[in-house]
């Protein structure tokens, strides 16, 4: 399947509902490419549905979700791949196949969306390299540290190369010593490898500063997103 190169993307008076309980309303947003966005706001008030939602996991219920300009909110999980293959993710629990290798986690991914970058092997270690997690190749993620799990689900997100970057709670369960890494990595994958948009739900003031993030804030109940 061919990825679709993703030059835009807008959220338009959007909403989301779980059955009766509205939990986004009238969201509208317009990531530049280039910039780094944090998604912040008080628990409750949307951050991991509006992942989801951007992730083509779920419809929304109101409003518009544009890709290049084209709706996305009807299309199914299937047609959404094309898009979804440009659209790195890892979210701020689970990731991985618990009954397989880290390595052979990242081995499906790439099999699965026949990437032909480079060689599997050599190309998969040289992305656990980055956390210094190469060594723990062979192991199962239970066999493994909640902090070596949370690296090796990141490096996923970055696996194909993706133009989008979505993370929920990056650092939260992150060893201390991989923090630096992941800006680094982060900044690599933007100068070297097209990655065009990275919207992060955090509220690491910290990793914000560091970034130079953008701040929206998604207030609960009436959750409208603002600078």
């Amino acid at each position: 399947m061919k990825r679709v190169d993703i030059q835009s993307i807008e959220l338009a008076n959007l909403g989301f509902s779980y059955e009766s309980e509205s939990v986004l309303e009238n969201l509208n947003f317009k990531p530049q490419p280039g910039d780094i966005y944090f998604l912040q706001g008080p628990r409750g008030s949307g951050k991991r549905t509006l992942l989801k939602l951007l992730l083509g996991i779920h419809p929304p219920t109101q409003g518009e979700y544009l890709i290049n300009g084209e709706l996305m909110n009807h299309l199914s999980h299937d047609q959404f791949d094309r898009y979804r293959l440009n659209i790195g993710y890892a979210f701020d629990v689970g990731g991985l196949i618990n009954n397989h290798t880290i390595y052979e986690n990242f081995k499906i991914l790439l099999d699965y969306h026949d990437f032909k970058d480079a060689e599997h092997f050599g190309y998969i270690v040289s992305l656990l390299e980055k956390f210094k997690i190469d060594h723990l190749k062979h192991l199962r993620p239970s066999f493994v540290s909640n902090g070596v799990r949370k690296a090796a689900a990141i490096l996923r997100a970055l696996a194909l190369k993706p133009q989008v970057l979505i993370l929920n709670n990056p650092t939260q369960g992150l060893s201390p010593e991989h923090v630096p890494m992941l800006i680094q990595l982060i900044e690599e994958y933007r100068e070297k490898h097209q990655l065009k948009f990275v919207i992060i739900a955090s509220d690491d003031w910290r990793l914000c500063n560091q970034l130079n993030g953008k701040i929206h804030l998604l207030k609960a109940n009436a959750t409208e997103m603002s600078a």
